[in-house]
């Protein structure tokens, strides 16, 4: 905002001022005095609170975010986590990088390997397995690998498209059923009755609930996305975010991020595939 100095203006009748002692000609040099120094004060005050709100240029700060995304997807791709290091690449290229050239160059030279690298996978899959072309994205899912070995005991990358199909509409059918009970079930039941805040009649209420606080708060809707829940405990829902991709007629995905929502304190941490380790995001 901007600062205005207030000016104090002296009215004289020349007349009777010409004929005042030099004792009154001190008085009213005086106010002038003073009406110099409020200024000066005033102009110090402004200056000082100009200063003090000028914008911090976050060129810098931003650089080093970008910087440090570019150097976790190389990291992954050392790893041989191609799914994990094209994720990162996919969403950092997402950014408005026109003032970070470097960074985004850089940034598309690794994904061009690793997509290279990734088709050339799917391509040996598809090759070996005529029975499990389809569902790659799927098929690449950690959470729903738990979920299917849990149910069936049989491990995700040994079923046919056919068996993984079945168990999928399946799946689709328990949620339906689910939704509409739990829609009946909230019209029979009163504000008085109402249960707790974050408290859940079922698994699949505290899924949908944490997955539209991460998709709101994380900003990670995407038509091209697919979202695997899992509640895990009373504490966590995992939440698992993957890109389909196609090239050449075959498929795979990259991992954009698995997630955890926990649904006592309402916080968002996110898996580092490198360390392992769950970090905090939001």
């Amino acid at each position: 905002m901007k600062k205005w100095t207030k000016i104090i203006t002296l009215l004289t009748v020349g007349a009777a001022l010409a004929a005042c002692s030099n004792d009154n000609d001190e008085a009213v040099v005086a106010p002038e005095t003073e009406q110099e120094t409020t200024t000066e004060t005033a102009t110090e005050t402004t200056t000082e609170t100009t200063e003090e709100t000028e914008p911090v240029d976050e060129t810098e700060d931003q650089r080093a975010a970008y910087q440090a995304e570019l150097d976790q997807a190389q990291a992954q791709y050392d790893n041989e986590q191609l799914d994990e290091s094209a994720g990162t690449l996919s969403v950092l290229l997402k950014e408005d990088l026109t003032e970070y050239q470097a960074i985004k160059v850089e940034a598309e030279g690794l994904l061009e390997k690793v997509t290279l690298a990734q088709a050339e996978q799917a391509r040996q899959v598809a090759g070996t397995s005529s029975d499990k072309t389809e569902y790659q994205t799927e098929r690449s899912s950690s959470v729903l690998a738990e979920k299917y070995l849990a149910e069936t005991g049989q491990s995700i990358e040994a079923a046919t498209d056919e068996e993984l199909g079945s168990w999928l509409s399946a799946q689709d059918k328990k949620a339906e059923e689910t939704s509409s009970s739990s829609e009946t079930d909230a019209e029979e039941t009163t504000e008085t009755e109402a249960e707790p805040e974050n408290e859940f009649a079922t698994d699949e209420e505290a899924e949908d609930y944490a997955f539209d606080q991460l998709i709101g708060r994380l900003g990670l809707s995407n038509e091209n996305y697919s979202y695997f829940v899992n509640k895990t405990d009373d504490q966590w829902v995992t939440i698992e975010a993957r890109e389909s991709m196609e090239q050449d007629g075959v498929e795979w995905s990259n991992m954009i991020g698995m997630y955890r929502y926990n649904l006592e304190n309402d916080s968002i941490e996110k898996l580092d595939s490198i360390t392992g380790e769950y970090e905090s995001v939001r």
